[in-house]
């Protein structure tokens, strides 16, 4: 038997909801703090502060949604990362910035996105592809003219533009994931497809951030309905840059380095870790962990806080539970959000795009249109008829 709020309750639910331009005001200001990466105000970036005040404005106006399995699921791996972190008796370091991360800051990004994506399910996103190459032209202005406070110079990524993200890979993670959802939102016509494949396109080239390519793809073969022809083009186009572009780090002895002395070594190091405990070593341990071997992986050490991959780093901190956490938050299971989510996982698998406060933003975007499937798949067919 269904019972029904008063009308009163209702009008003051709607009443305390953040109207359309105050979601606006928040979604754009947090996407240009963003990538302010450089700027510190004092141990915390702009765009984690915006976090806090974002998410008491949302709880505040009653706009925080969550289910019992994200619920269950996030609970289910904090307890288990807790007591291999404070119970294992590993050396560890940077242990209250991880905590401090997982237990507040990406869960608020999370909630913030699945407050955002509950809003802008039926209505225009705030931005355009035209915004964003304006700013990737800024953030190119911005790494040429070396601008103080907003840029510094990263010697190992020279050459690759990454502006003022610390990283190239977290350039080009936003603006991947930014064009994601207006892609999703669009009708896809041949025009929305060309849209988004040439803004991932020239990420890809000037970031040089060549996996990149890999989600663009599965956008192309998940998100694109019927049009095989211009599927198949766009991926042989994709591979054939591929080959041109990044083939040379894929093969002699750029690749011996990469299996021998980078990713293969510390996939094989990290599997063994994994064969001693499976039930995970917990926070701040990766960092300790890799800066005290005997011997060197390329990558690991003083200053990286996880292995390469997502799933894997999510295992060593808490074993089979971080594996289940990555499969429900990053690939949609049992959040009705796979097709949605898909991109990010398989791009996860190669990088640790955990690390990323952007990544649970717009993620928490993609679960909540997934959430409502119907709802979405319909704006998305009414758009396309119109």
């Amino acid at each position: 038997m269904q019972t029904s709020l008063p009308v009163s309750n209702l009008i003051d639910s709607e009443s305390r909801t953040l109207s359309p331009a105050g979601c606006t005001a928040l979604l754009l200001s947090g996407l240009l703090l963003a990538p302010l990466q450089f700027v510190q105000i004092g141990i915390v970036q702009p765009v984690q502060l915006w976090a806090v005040l974002a998410l008491a404005l949302l709880i505040q106006r009653v706009q925080i949604r969550v289910s019992v399995t994200e619920t269950l699921v996030y609970a289910m791996f904090m307890g288990f990362a807790l007591v291999a972190t404070f119970f294992s008796g590993n050396p560890r370091f940077k242990l209250a910035e991880q905590l401090m991360k997982f237990g507040f800051l990406y869960p608020a990004f999370f909630l913030i996105g699945r407050a955002m994506g509950g809003h802008y399910l039926k209505r225009a996103l705030p931005y355009t592809y035209a915004l964003l190459w304006v700013w990737l032209g800024l953030q190119y202005l911005v790494q040429y003219f070396q601008v103080p406070y907003l840029f510094h110079v990263v010697d190992f990524m020279q050459g690759a533009l990454y502006g003022t993200f610390k990283e190239r890979n977290w350039l080009a993670i936003y603006f991947f994931l930014a064009s994601y959802l207006l892609f999703l939102h669009s009708p896809r016509h041949v025009r929305d497809v060309l849209y988004f494949v040439a803004l991932g396109v020239a990420v890809a080239l000037l970031s040089q951030s060549k996996t990149i390519l890999i989600p663009v793809g599965m956008v192309m073969l998940l998100h694109v309905p019927r049009r095989w022809g211009l599927k198949t083009l766009l991926v042989a186009a994709g591979s054939a840059l591929y080959i041109w572009r990044f083939g040379h780090e894929l093969s002699g002895d750029l690749l011996q380095v990469r299996l021998q002395d980078e990713r293969g070594l510390a996939f094989l190091q990290s599997v063994k870790l994994l064969s001693d405990n499976w039930l995970g070593y917990g926070f701040g341990f990766v960092e300790a962990y890799f800066s005290n071997l005997w011997f060197t992986i390329k990558g690991l050490g003083i200053g990286t806080n996880s292995v390469f991959s997502s799933p894997l780093d999510f295992m060593l901190i808490a074993g089979i539970p971080g594996l289940i956490f990555w499969g429900v938050f990053f690939l949609g299971i049992g959040l009705r959000s796979v097709a949605l989510l898909a991109p990010i996982a398989a791009w996860s698998l190669l990088n640790p795009l955990h690390q990323s406060e952007i990544v649970y933003l717009f993620m928490g975007f993609l679960v909540s249109w997934g959430m409502q499937h119907g709802s979405f798949e319909h704006v998305s067919v009414s758009k396309e008829e119109a």
